[in-house]
């Protein structure tokens, strides 16, 4: 038997739950990652390419607190949180390059307005980073 069949609550299976929560904290790392972009380039005149660059680094990690802690905390097997964070940066990082790429080929191609562009990259890079923080940073297995 696996987590998976032991943690259904109301038919909700665990994949399900988890992935509600992760978008949960998700939408506060969007909150974090938005809002100091904003801050940074249209009210401090930072470049946005490196004011996202930071935005990110701010959202990563304290997205990588909330799901250790409330996502996945009691699922976790392996309990050392330096190799989960470093695993949780590295994924990240996929991630941010995906967003920073979409971002950069709206803004830079299409005139898009960079919180706009920084929002379609969020949610493309945010299903590929739940996957694979599930499996790889929190240890989190498929049902076979």
């Amino acid at each position: 038997m696996t987590i998976e069949d032991r943690e259904k609550k109301g038919g909700l299976s665990l994949f399900a739950k988890h992935a509600v929560q992760y978008y949960i904290v998700g939408a506060s790392g969007v909150l974090v990652n938005l809002g100091i972009l904003f801050l940074l380039t249209d009210i401090a005149g930072f470049w946005y390419v490196a004011s996202q660059i930071i935005a990110i680094s701010f959202s990563i990690t304290t997205n990588f607190f909330f799901n250790r802690y409330w996502t996945f905390g009691s699922h976790v097997e392996d309990k050392k949180n330096s190799v989960m964070y470093i695993k949780f940066l590295i994924i990240s990082a996929i991630g941010m390059a995906i967003q920073l790429g979409i971002t950069v080929t709206l803004v830079e191609s299409s005139a898009f307005y960079h919180m706009y562009g920084a929002g379609i990259g969020i949610a493309v890079a945010s299903g590929i980073n739940y996957v694979l923080n599930r499996r790889v940073t929190f240890g989190i297995k498929f049902k076979n």
